[in-house]
């Protein structure tokens, strides 16, 4: 008798249990937008989410809301605040059609939301209910929280690997057309010539790289809560996941497995400031956490490609004097690895700058579950870690910059100081002498009985060379700081 009362009360009821898994996979390239000017970058957002509206307008598609990290809005007082948007574009995807079996039970997907971010990233959230394949099943109407979560991960592990053919060619099929959205609308990328930075082959995109779980179990009473919470305790402590009891919901984030217990009765009365809240709980769990997931793989892809290029461009100090007659012969393609560099620093302090931005504009629930998520999952050490790399990498790209530009004086020093000379003896010949007659020079067989002579007017006819190169070299050099700087002008007008 106890065992079986234990057994019940350990055990989960499959028609109030909802699962929702979430996880990033790369897409392409990050999206360039340095030289988009604000209006710009929302007709051209606009752009995009019509064009995939016309391709799939079954389904729906959005963009960040004002004041929700919207890139920039003017607010009530007249002033403006910028922001940078946690992410692109949004489809959601209402579905009762694709089902999977996994031993004895049948998951049922009913909602796909699909979130693209600009940093080449995006990410799938998988809502589905559960339920046995047969009647034949003991207390076929529950289940246990330990073969709940067995036969999850199951589940989880055939989308990683693509097994789940129906929901993969669908996310396939709506990113492809999602790319080339973005190049008809002429949204340029970082390493648009190259493979995805970092060594990131063809295999590696589109393929989901993990999946948080995310346990939804509703109850009609609250004292049902904590029934339910000893059924998910196991899980809980797996996942290293401390509860946080309210007296209408209970709630944990822990890694990998995530839970929220409520009181389905008090979430229908919209009145009621409890349910309100709650709600809001919900909504962030998906939100924060769907994010979370993302900014960290982002996050790490960013610190690889910092780490990388820097490394790369310490290694060419070696050939630091070959590197400066690259870029004065052919700059545009011989200091790929510093252009590299360059483009990761740039990136991460943008996505630097959005992970703010997001973490700042959440709301107290959405912050409430972030500091949680930031303790267990201690996403803030990938984040510093990121943020020391691009601090390094600043300083080894200004440390080599000054090392070129050491050189670089010094040669020009040099030079200068070798015409300097020249022209100075040359002066002083040319006032100590009748002067120089280019007819006598050339038969020097008669002048031998006059030598000095003959070196003072050897000596002028070598400054007066090197004086003629100097006035060459200096004219050339203002022609090409000239066009340097017409060029540069003409590709910020025209962006390129």
């Amino acid at each position: 008798m106890f065992k079986k009362t234990a057994r019940a009360e350990g055990s989960l009821s499959f028609s109030t249990l909802e699962i929702t898994l979430t996880g990033p996979f790369q897409i392409s390239n990050p999206l360039d937008f340095s030289q988009t000017t604000t209006d710009e970058y929302k007709t051209k957002q606009k752009a995009v989410k019509e064009r995939m509206r016309e391709l799939f307008w079954q389904y729906q598609w959005k963009i960040p809301e004002s004041g929700g990290g919207q890139k920039y809005e003017m607010g009530s007082s007249g002033t403006g605040k910028a922001h940078t948007p946690p992410y692109y574009l949004e489809c959601e995807i209402d579905c009762h059609q694709i089902k999977y079996s996994i031993e004895k039970y049948n998951f049922l997907i009913k909602k796909i939301k699909i979130k693209f971010y600009e940093f080449g990233f995006a990410t799938v959230s998988v809502s589905c209910a559960i339920s046995p394949k047969c009647s034949s099943i003991t207390n076929k109407n529950k289940i246990q929280a330990s073969d709940l979560l067995r036969i999850v991960i199951k589940f989880d592990d055939k989308i990683v690997k693509g097994q789940v053919k129906q929901l993969k060619a669908l996310v396939s099929n709506i990113t492809k057309k999602y790319i080339n959205a973005i190049k008809e609308n002429k949204i340029v990328e970082f390493f648009a010539n190259e493979k995805i930075a970092n060594g990131t082959t063809d295999k590696m995109v589109n393929n989901v790289k993990s999946l948080h779980r995310i346990f939804q179990y509703k109850v009609s009473k609250n004292s049902k809560i904590k029934v339910a919470q000893k059924a998910l305790n196991k899980i809980a402590k797996l996942s290293n996941g401390e509860w946080q009891t309210e007296s209408f919901f209970s709630h944990f984030v822990g890694v990998a497995n995530s839970a929220v217990i409520y009181n389905r009765n008090i979430k229908s009365d919209s009145t009621n400031i409890d349910g309100k809240i709650l709600e809001r709980y919900r909504l962030e769990y998906e939100n924060v956490l769907e994010t979370a997931n993302a900014y960290y793989f982002i996050a790490e892809f960013m610190k690889n490609g910092l780490f990388e290029y820097s490394r790369e461009t310490v290694a060419k100090k070696k050939s630091i004097n070959r590197e400066i007659f690259r870029r004065l012969t052919n700059r545009g393609k011989s200091n790929d690895t510093q252009t590299g560099l360059d483009k990761f620093i740039i990136l991460a302090s943008n996505f630097l700058s959005a992970l703010d931005d997001f973490v700042i504009n959440l709301s107290p629930q959405g912050q409430n579950i972030w500091d949680k998520m930031d303790k267990v999952w201690n996403t803030s050490k990938t984040t510093t870690m990121l943020r020391d790399q691009l601090q390094s990498s600043l300083l080894i790209t200004g440390r080599i910059l000054k090392q070129l530009s050491n050189k670089f004086q010094f040669l020009l020093t040099t030079i200068a100081s070798f015409f300097t000379v020249f022209g100075a003896i040359s002066l002083v010949e040319i006032s100590q002498s009748p002067g120089f007659h280019w007819k006598e020079f050339f038969p020097i067989h008669g002048h031998t009985d006059n030598f000095a002579d003959f070196v003072s007017k050897g000596v002028n006819l070598v400054g007066s060379i090197l004086a003629v190169l100097l006035v060459i070299v200096i004219i050339g050099a203002l022609v090409y700081l000239i066009y340097r700087a017409v060029r540069a002008l003409v590709r910020m007008v025209f962006n390129r």
